[in-house]
């Protein structure tokens, strides 16, 4: 397990082309890259910004999902092209960066109703942008998000039955706000969990890891228990800090507590 900072926690703060750097300042090692809008998704953008990742390890990349992920499932074929192609765009960044997986977060929740869905047909859609990420080398990890379809954990435990080399992204902040235990969403994940995001929580605010009240050793003693091969990103938001000496404060934090965690 390795611990690093996802750049999504810069949005709105540090351009995307600057992240490398500021990550480099503060020695984390380790990232996951948020590419942020339709500019960041062309190939000059992405070959301009390996030149600057240096030896920062990219584990996993994700884009602002909610632009085109969606329409990855429109029943107009025109759409889901056009959709499909932007897709192919940030897997190609993620295999110039290095990554190895793509966080999906997939379509979302529009309106206060129950939905129902044909995990046999969804699945045949996820397996086709699996089939496509792995072409560029990535696997697609799907994340829990509290505005997605995947908000519950049986969604997933039914669609990694239709999709074999789907993975799971654990997201902390949004397991919350779904309203579900944790725990819950690890257990339908099981071996396939790829990602931890943390995000401390305090009520309905969000805090940066160790300004809460998440209990974050039993997080790594039950991952540590699972034996499985997860990367951990610290992922808050802007506002949830002063600056770049008070995120790096949570995440050597982190790092200690994990490697308490695993000697012990």
């Amino acid at each position: 397990m390795r611990v690093g900072i996802s750049t999504a926690s810069f949005f709105n703060r540090i351009a995307t082309e600057n992240c490398f750097a500021t990550l480099k300042q503060m020695h984390v090692d380790t990232a996951e890259v948020l590419l942020n809008t339709f500019s960041e998704y062309e190939k000059p953008f992405v070959d301009a910004l390996v030149q600057r990742k240096d030896d920062i390890y990219v584990h996993s990349v994700q884009a602002l999902a909610a632009q085109f992920e969606p329409q990855l499932f429109n029943t107009n074929p025109r759409v889901r092209a056009d959709a499909e192609a932007i897709f192919r765009k940030v897997c190609y960044a993620g295999a110039m960066l290095g990554a190895k997986f793509y966080t999906f977060h997939g379509p979302t929740r529009l309106k206060r109703r129950n939905y129902t869905f044909d995990f046999a047909k969804f699945g045949e859609t996820v397996n086709k942008l699996c089939e496509i990420a792995e072409s560029y080398g990535l696997r697609l990890s799907y994340e829990n998000v509290h505005w997605t379809y995947f908000n519950y954990p049986d969604f997933f435990k039914q669609l990694k039955k239709e999709c074999p080399s789907l993975c799971g992204t654990l997201s902390l902040s949004q397991a919350l706000k779904s309203g579900f235990d944790v725990y819950k969403f690890l257990d339908v994940m099981e071996d396939r969990v790829s990602t931890v995001h943390l995000c401390d929580t305090v009520k309905d605010d969000t805090l940066l890891p160790g300004k809460g009240k998440f209990n974050f050793e039993k997080l790594f003693r039950e991952l540590d228990k699972r034996n499985v091969n997860v990367h951990i990103f610290i992922e808050v938001y802007s506002k949830d800090y002063k600056d770049t000496n008070e995120l790096k404060d949570s995440y050597d934090y982190i790092r200690k507590l994990l490697a308490d965690v695993i000697q012990s």
